[in-house]
């Protein structure tokens, strides 16, 4: 037996993520809301600012959305160090994870 680690077995059996428009068994065409995907394309506002953004791409950004919690904060008149921002939920998660649990603890 190898000691090399393995992934569960069931890992193996989970269907790849297929974006854009899913299909229903002789149903209609389906909008995926629930991955964060809009049916009316994307929006000229966001174009414009990923094309401005472009211009500092050689730079890594700010890892801790300065300027982002503070109009979050703002926004909601909250204190902008009680808000955490990170690439999503897993990554949120992920970072909750390591600065909570200990090795050999269990989570739910």
């Amino acid at each position: 037996m190898s000691d090399r680690p393995r992934p569960n077995e069931s890992i193996a059996h989970i269907a790849t993520y297929r974006p854009g428009r899913s299909r229903v068994e002789n149903g209609p065409v389906l909008a995926k809301l629930s991955a964060n995907e809009s049916p009316l394309g994307t929006s000229p506002k966001a174009l414009k600012a990923a094309v401005d953004a472009l211009s500092n791409a050689a730079f890594y950004p700010d890892g801790s959305a300065r300027l982002l919690r503070l109009a979050i904060a703002k926004a909601h008149d909250i204190d902008p160090d009680r808000i955490m921002c990170g690439a999503g939920s897993d990554e949120l998660l992920h970072l909750l994870a390591q600065a909570y649990l200990a090795p050999g603890t269990e989570a739910i």
